[in-house]
């Protein structure tokens, strides 16, 4: 077991777990071993000595107090020769012992302490690396942290004095500045939350039920919660007083922060989530390959064109970016009807087209046009078991044009680019091109193409990637110009 832990001790990049750094009296330990001297003559000052009482360098712990709780501190360093650097002041040991926590950082960090002592090689490089001064640093935030907390203390008395936000017998939030009869914007619940940061302390509800805002406890201070929101904000809220399940001061100062922060209850919510939902489908109806009141033509059966405004929907609108285009469920209705807007004297007409209808549309692309036909196909079993459980037994969809050739077409789908439809003019269905095996496709599309015997006979004999389009556009050329 010894031999183990060892080996894991030389394979870490970081040696904090084999390395034991303590204090006794005034003495480094480093593995239980005395390697070092640190003595503190007066409050927050520190140095540290050779075992054979050399100074090696000394450091103070200062900090610099921001408007709230919080205060930053550092370590102020200067070693025997002069050179100074400063470093923040990391805590990564549990202790009530400064110079221990110092001792821990400065050895487990920085490598400053070996079995053999000091290890000079390692502070030399250290005091010559170049850093910024953070006495600097944090004092310019702390005059930023001032500005702000000036700033929000200012807009709080505006809200207090405009709004004067307060919570009401049954936990109802009123606003208003008594001028005006009071409006209820919400509602508030308070919970005994004990000291746990799982257990929601408070929650704020909008008129129309959203939960608008929850509180929960935090570690960074005895008066300082963390907020989330219904829009997946998380914030900070820096409380003039401590939690208790009976305190409405501490809700009436709550609903005024959350006020600051720009959540003014009431329906906001509903409609930033609907402007969202709409910023959502947009962001959809762009990504997807459907078609909006497109210029086209619409050919049917007997021949007749006619022109107009072209709207198909090849796909479901991905709002939520999950990839899922088609139905997974339920009967799929997508790429089987297209409808066209035409220009009558009293208006626009629409008229809608089913796939089975014998028709095709096109619609203008890359300085061409692409056709689409709409076909039943041979294949497919999933979705038209998926169809038919759902009671829709129409398999017609509409199929992009690839190449045409003597009698025979090559079309893809849509949505699923591999997969391809051969459709020959003798034929009633297609022939679909799914993800089967190359090798049972090919005896299936061998049997679809029976009548051009020549074609037929290479597909059974030849081993011939169907998944590859130029192989599909060679297969359809061939069977153009064979002789039936």
């Amino acid at each position: 077991m010894i031999r183990l832990f060892l080996l894991f001790c030389f394979t870490l990049p970081v040696l904090a777990l084999c390395q034991k750094i303590g204090i006794k009296k005034d003495k480094v330990l480093y593995n239980e071993k005395e390697v070092a001297v640190i003595k503190s003559p007066y409050r927050n000052h520190y140095e540290v000595y050779t075992l054979d009482d050399k100074k090696a360098f000394d450091l103070d712990l200062k900090g610099v107090a921001l408007s709230g709780q919080e205060i930053l501190y550092y370590l102020d360093m200067k070693s025997a020769d002069g050179r100074t650097t400063q470093i923040p002041y990391e805590v990564l040991v549990t202790s009530f012992k400064v110079d221990r926590i110092i001792a821990h950082q400065l050895g487990v960090k920085y490598n400053f302490f070996t079995d053999k002592g000091l290890n000079t090689e390692e502070i030399n490089r250290f005091f010559d690396v170049k850093r910024e001064n953070l006495g600097d640093k944090y004092l310019q935030a702390k005059a930023g942290s001032i500005a702000a907390e000036n700033d929000r203390q200012s807009t709080l008395s505006n809200i207090r004095s405009i709004y004067n936000p307060r919570i009401g017998s049954k936990g109802e939030i009123l606003v208003n500045n008594g001028s005006y009869p009071a409006k209820i914007i919400g509602y508030s619940s308070m919970f005994n939350c004990g000291f746990s940061s799982a257990n929601p302390c408070l929650e704020v509800r909008d008129l129309d039920g959203i939960r608008v805002a929850t509180l929960y406890q935090s570690n960074r201070g005895i008066k300082t919660y963390v907020v989330k929101t219904f829009d997946n904000n998380e914030f900070t809220y820096p409380s003039p007083r401590t939690y208790a399940p009976s305190d409405y001061a501490f809700m009436n100062e709550f609903v005024t922060y959350l006020f600051a922060e720009g959540y003014t209850l009431g329906h906001q919510a509903y409609q930033k989530n609907q402007e969202l939902q709409q910023a959502k489908i947009k962001d959809a109806v762009d990504r997807s390959i459907n078609l909006y009141d497109v210029p086209g033509y619409v050919v049917d059966r007997s021949g007749k064109k006619t022109e107009g405004l072209i709207t198909i929907w090849f796909e479901q609108l991905d709002t939520e970016r999950t990839g899922q285009k088609l139905p997974s469920e339920g009967a799929d209705l997508f790429g089987q009807r297209v409808t066209l807007k035409t220009s009558l004297p009293r208006g626009m007409g629409t008229k809608t087209y089913n796939a089975d209808s014998g028709i095709r549309f096109c619609v203008p692309y890359n300085g061409g046009e692409d056709c689409y036909y709409g076909l039943d196909v041979k294949g497919e079993l999933m979705k038209k078991l998926q169809n038919y459980g759902a009671l829709h037994g129409n398999n017609y969809y509409f199929y992009r044009l690839v190449a045409k050739e003597n009698k025979i077409m090559l079309l893809q789908d849509p949505v699923e680019l591999q997969k391809y439809v051969i459709k020959t003019d003798i034929q009633p269905k297609g022939q679909m091109i799914d993800n089967r095996s190359s090798e049972k496709l090919s005896l299936k599309l061998a049997d679809y193409l029976k009548d051009c015997k020549p074609v037929s006979e290479s597909l059974k004999n030849n081993n011939l990637d169907l998944k590859n389009q130029d192989n599909l556009i060679g297969i359809i050329t061939e069977y153009g110009k064979c002789k039936k």
